[in-house]
Parts: structure tokens; sequence; C-alpha cells
């Protein structure tokens, strides 16, 4: 360790004195005044004329502490606002990826029954019955949701999420007949099916009530559902 000037040591001497400077400088200090007698004398002089008044001793260690304090503050508030920020970046990036399905990937949004026709209802010869549904606006079909309510009418609901597709080149739900079992349905769901429709109870189109008179499927159609 290099030696320490005799200027830097005469100057800590008042706080070495007080008792108001750091363990390190005071210890630097004692090991300097082993050896020089000038900043040992110097040290002497110090007791016998000068002392700090109690009070500025006082207001000198607050001021260290307070320092301290506040460099503790900084230090445990730096963490804080990195957890913060951390924190809201990641919820903020959680609701985009949630807005961008909820937008694009939720079948939530009921497709209105003004822009559906529904056609050729009839029975296939294993007794299930098929119809012909079209979607006119242009816009592509996503999934069809099957309910039933207490009274036994059976609900085949269009679902697309809230921004819309267009529909492609070929078309798959828009466009095409789609069959009903419905003895296979009442065994599901345990109760009798009274009246089948294409929409929702509150926007709906009937497909088929009970006592309705099926005609028989074409051998087109048939062939179209023909699984062997």
């Amino acid at each position: 360790m290099s030696k320490v000037s005799c200027e830097i040591i005469k100057d800590m001497l008042p706080l070495y004195y007080d008792d108001v400077c750091s363990d390190d400088s005071k210890r630097m200090v004692e090991e300097h005044l082993v050896e020089c007698h000038s900043c040992k004398l110097e040290l002497d002089r110090l007791k016998a004329n000068f002392k700090l008044p109690k009070e500025e001793i006082e207001i000198i260690r607050n001021d260290r502490n307070v320092i301290k304090n506040i460099s503790s503050s900084w230090n445990r508030s730096r963490v804080k606002s990195f957890m913060k920020g951390i924190i809201i970046s990641a919820l903020l990036f959680s609701l985009i990826i949630l807005g961008y399905v909820g937008l694009f990937h939720w079948n939530i949004t009921n497709v209105a029954t003004d822009v559906v026709e529904i056609k050729n209802v009839s029975e296939l010869a294993d007794g299930k019955m098929v119809y012909y549904a079209e979607i006119n606006d242009g816009y592509s079909l996503n999934t069809l949701k099957f309910d039933m309510d207490k009274e036994g009418n059976f609900y085949i609901t269009p679902l697309r999420p809230i921004i819309k597709q267009e529909a492609q080149s070929l078309p798959l739900l828009e466009k095409g007949y789609e069959f009903i079992d419905i003895k296979e349905q009442e065994v599901v769901r345990g109760k009798e099916i009274k009246a089948i429709y294409y929409g929702t109870p509150r926007d709906k189109i009937l497909i088929w009530e009970k006592g309705m008179y099926l005609p028989k499927a074409s051998e087109e159609i048939e062939n179209m559902f023909h699984f062997e």
C-alpha cells in the first residue's frame, strides 16, 4: 500500500479527532500517526486548541446516515421499478396475444340468418336428415355449434371470429350439405328433439319440426354421404 502524504492526513485529522470519518479512514490515520511525529503533534494541537461543537458533530453524523439511507432507498427503488417494468411488460404482451386470439380465432360471433339460405331438406336412406346451407355475405364460416334447450328445440349455430375473413375459393362450411342424425342426438342428450333450427333462439330458421314430411334424398345426395 502506498504511503499517504502528511497533507492528506492533516486534512483528515479534524474528522478523525471528532470520530466522524469512516473506519477505513480512521485506520489509515492511525497507521500514519504511528510513524509520523509531525502529524501526531498536529493531532495533539487539535486536542488542545480545537473542538467541533457537539451539535455540529451530530449534524455531520446525521448527514452521513441520511446519505446512506438515500442510497439504500434509491437502490431498492431501482429494483422495484425494474420488477414493475417486467410485470407490466408481461401483462401487456399477454393482453396483446389474448386480443389477437380473441379477434381472429375465437369463434364467438353469430352469423345473422338474413344472409343464410336453407334448402333441399330431405332424408337419407339410413334415416339421417340432410339439408343444404349457404351463407351469402362473402365471409368464411369457422364452426357450427350444436345446442338444445329444455323444450326440445335443437339449434345449429354458425360461428365466426369478431374479425371476419373472406371466404375461400373452395367453400368449407359456407356452402354445402350437412346431415343430422336425429336419433343419435336424442340418445346423447337424453331428450326428444321436437324442432331443429339454424341460428340462435332469437335469430333462427326452421329446418325441421316433428311431424314434418321429409322427401327422400336424391341419388346424388345419397352418394355424398355414402361412407362405405
